[in-house]
């Protein structure tokens, strides 16, 4: 019978998950000790293969490149672009003292002229070259507004009385204040906008004009942005390679303790650049920061290695035999922490946004290399490399300073536990204060010229991005153009918009004009054939003034706005009035209403955020604690592992609500990181309470052990890794800024975590089991 038990157990054993991976760091010890010169060049020579195809990354700031390619709300947008035109628009407001001045308007013409020979301009539409509709005694004239560029003060006066008179011009192309003109450059459906933004953005430079311009929208944003993340990498990048470095090298004191982590994080880096540019992916807003990130986190299984190593070398041991017992001590560890950590990463497969699921799959990606290469090439470089025991420093002091912790843990587990769950609740009371905002322009500074040129067009023009508004149905039915009217009339009265334009608009004018402009008339006809008759008229005496706003069959037609509050809650309310002016004006199923635009994409994005913030993180804390609980076999320490990584998620949320940090397209990467990355901590030092238990320790000399084998090791790597992420506090964009700030507040709390709430829980827990068994004795 007991031979049975014997063969059984041993059964169950090798079917373990626990049994595989302590197999798994046994066959790579083999080969990285027996084969170190062949582990090495493999890896070198896959690092070059890799680094050829990295050099094809590109970056892209295209809004539609987020959605996947068969989004419905991409897909109308592009589809709007196809039978209407351009739906993208760089914006150039021009600000004088006196914007009629016949100096000024000659510049406006100037500028006009010569963006609209630019390649990917569509129209350019300005003071000077917008039309007008006018009736002759032949019938119906479409002619520019100004014909005539004014010559003198009194002919500047009167174009300004008939602009000013005029909502198509006053308060669209023209300032109510008449101090700024706006220029509107039609981007051609087929033009690479961004290209065409840095093109227009280095023209204006050479103007010789005494007018000062101002450039946004849109492609001029996307430009700005993509310039600025290539210089916010040059700038940051090396600083942080120098920040670490030094770390690295006060905490080993030795030449392998720096060059060997780092040698695991380039070819991480390459590898992960190299899979990128093979699948023809580019970097992102998102995944920007991904080479920041892999070289704050890929230093940290490299740390703990060589930390045992030193460990092991310290007790007598040789070369070869140091790295075995070391690779054997923490490779266990180092694989659960990379599992966790790819994990985390992963979680962002599950969102919507086609940029945050390659930014998930990519640092994954990226990760898993850098647990692997120091699995591998580390030890195969500690078996060729001379060995010598680590210098002894300050040692002792650190030494007795971990036990002066670890004995505070163990006599004041309760108040420990109190003050965290004090701390808890202090930050989740910040979380109703939490918002999101997918508004790129909120990346820059309130002083930065994009910033400022945003905020001049939003104040004098209501805005810089529209909204388009598409419907069907029959657009020579006098009926279903009333109810256009109101429907316009009623969504500019709501304060959200600027001044809508339309079909609608165009025949008013042409009754207007066929009226001898008198104001009555500027009215809808009643009458089908004479609308009819109007639309050939117009058709007639322009056969391209229509194609905007309406399709050759009559059958579509595009309202657009400027839209004033391009903020995520701003457009959110623009599109719960869509949505119920749509009922009110359209009930009928023969017409039907879509709404698109560059803010219908952003507040889709917004959207996109938070179902995927929830999704992802649901799913990071299940397969984290799953993996716990298949590699650690202990449900207490892997539950306790996924509470401090959900408390510490809690005040990462807090903190943004109590600060007032959105919830973007870039810190909503933070949650990942904190529970794939913040787990290693809890794994190190409960896999280290572990060791302690099996050889025989009590709960509380085992917490000391844990405690004083790696709470340096902790402390190094969070210091190195915030320092890696706190450099991004100097990045030119917010978000980025908030970024490095909350990923390191993450990360102290989850070391933190580690290194004394899960301690000061083991303690309390055994602590009152004791008593339980106590009163159960004395009963």
């Amino acid at each position: 019978m007991r031979k049975v038990k014997g063969k059984l157990f041993t059964l169950m054993n090798e079917c373990s998950f626990k049994y595989w991976r302590d197999q798994l760091v046994k066959k790579l010890v083999r080969i990285a000790t027996d084969h170190p010169r062949a582990v090495i060049l493999i890896i070198l020579i896959l690092t070059v293969v890799f680094g050829f195809f990295a050099t094809r990354v590109t970056m892209t700031t295209d809004l539609k490149e987020f959605f996947p390619q068969d989004d419905h709300r991409v897909i109308t947008y592009e589809q709007v672009e196809v039978d209407f035109g351009a739906a993208e628009y760089i914006m150039l407001a021009l600000e004088a003292e006196d914007l009629f001045h016949p100096a000024t308007i000659r510049s406006i013409d100037l500028i006009t002229r010569d963006l609209e020979e630019i390649e990917g301009v569509a129209t350019v539409r300005s003071l000077t070259s917008v039309d007008e509709i006018k009736g002759t005694e032949w019938g119906l004239e479409i002619s520019p507004l100004v014909s005539e560029l004014p010559t003198t003060p009194e002919a500047g006066e009167d174009l300004r009385e008939k602009v000013l008179a005029d909502e198509l011009y006053s308060g669209a192309i023209v300032s109510k204040d008449t101090k700024v003109g706006l220029i509107i450059i039609e981007v051609q459906p087929d033009a690479d906008s961004v290209a065409l933004a840095g093109l227009i953005t280095q023209r204006i430079k050479d103007y010789s004009i005494p007018e000062r311009l101002y450039l946004t929208g849109t492609p001029v944003l996307n430009n700005l942005l993509a310039s600025s993340m290539q210089k916010d990498l040059k700038k940051l990048f090396p600083v942080v390679l120098f920040i670490i470095a030094l770390i690295l090298f006060l905490h080993f004191r030795d030449f392998k303790g720096v060059a060997l982590p780092f040698a695991t994080v380039f070819i991480s880096l390459i590898w992960t650049l190299g899979l990128m540019g093979l699948l023809g992916k580019k970097l992102s807003p998102l995944n920007a920061v991904m080479p920041i990130i892999l070289v704050s986190l890929g230093n940290a299984y490299g740390i703990y290695l060589l930390n045992r190593f030193g460990e092991e070398l310290s007790r007598g041991k040789k070369r070869r035999e140091a790295v075995v017992s070391a690779l054997i001590a923490v490779g266990p560890a180092i694989i659960m922490a990379g599992a966790t950590t790819v994990a985390g990463f992963a979680s962002n497969l599950f969102s919507d946004i086609t940029l945050m699921r390659d930014f998930g799959l990519f640092t994954s990606f990226g990760v898993a290399i850098a647990f692997a290469v120091s699995l591998t090439f580390i030890p195969a470089a500690l078996s060729l490399l001379p060995a010598r025991p680590p210098a002894r420093g300050n040692k002792s002091r650190e030494r007795k300073t971990l036990q002066l912790l670890a004995g505070w843990i163990n006599n004041k587990p309760r108040s420990i536990v109190v003050v965290s769950l004090l701390l808890l609740l202090a930050a989740a009371l910040g979380l109703p204060r939490l918002r999101t905002d997918s508004n790129f322009f909120n990346f820059f500074p309130e002083d930065s010229q994009p910033k400022i040129a945003y905020n001049l067009v939003k104040e004098k023009f209501t805005g810089s991005e529209s909204v388009e508004i598409v419907v069907e149905g029959d657009l020579q039915d006098p009926k279903l153009l009333t109810a256009m009217k109101g429907f316009q009339e009623e969504l500019k009265a709501t304060g959200i918009i600027g001044e809508p334009t339309s079909l609608v608009n165009i025949l008013e004018r042409t009754n207007q004009a066929m009226h001898e402009g008198n104001p009555d008339y500027k009215t809808v006809p009643d009458d089908e054939a004479l609308i009819a008759q109007y639309l050939l008229l117009v058709e007639m005496s322009d056969d391209t003034y229509l194609s905007k706003f309406v399709t050759p069959d009559y059958r579509q037609a595009r309202i657009q706005a400027l839209v004033k509050d391009t903020s995520s809650s701003g457009t959110a309310r623009l599109l719960a009035a869509i949505e119920e002016l749509k009922e009110k004006h359209f009930p009928s199923d023969k017409v039907r209403v879509t709404e698109t635009g560059i803010i219908v994409l952003i507040d889709a994005l917004a959207e996109m955020i938070i179902k995927g913030q929830i999704n992802g993180l649901i799913f990071a804390l299940i397969a984290v604690l799953l993996i716990l609980l298949l590699l650690l076999r202990s449900w207490q320490g892997s539950i306790l592992s996924v509470i401090l990584i959900g408390f510490v998620t809690i005040i990462n949320f807090g903190v943004m609500g109590w600060l007032g940090i959105p919830l973007d397209i870039v810190t909503v990467l933070i949650s990942s990181i904190g529970v794939g990355v913040g787990i290693d901590y809890s794994i190190h030092i409960y896999s280290r309470y572990l060791e302690g238990k099996r050889k025989g320790l009590d709960v509380k000399e085992a917490i000391t052990v844990a405690v004083t084998g790696t709470g340096k090791s902790i402390a190094s790597n969070a210091v190195a890794v915030i320092s890696g992420f706190i450099v991004l506090v100097f990045s030119t964009f917010p978000p980025f800024r908030y970024f490095g700030i909350l990923v390191s507040l993450i990360m102290f709390f989850a070391a933190a975590g580690a290194l004394l709430f899960i301690p000061a829980v083991t303690v309390w827990q055994a602590s009152w089991q004791r008593s339980n068994r106590k009163i159960k004795l004395e009963v």
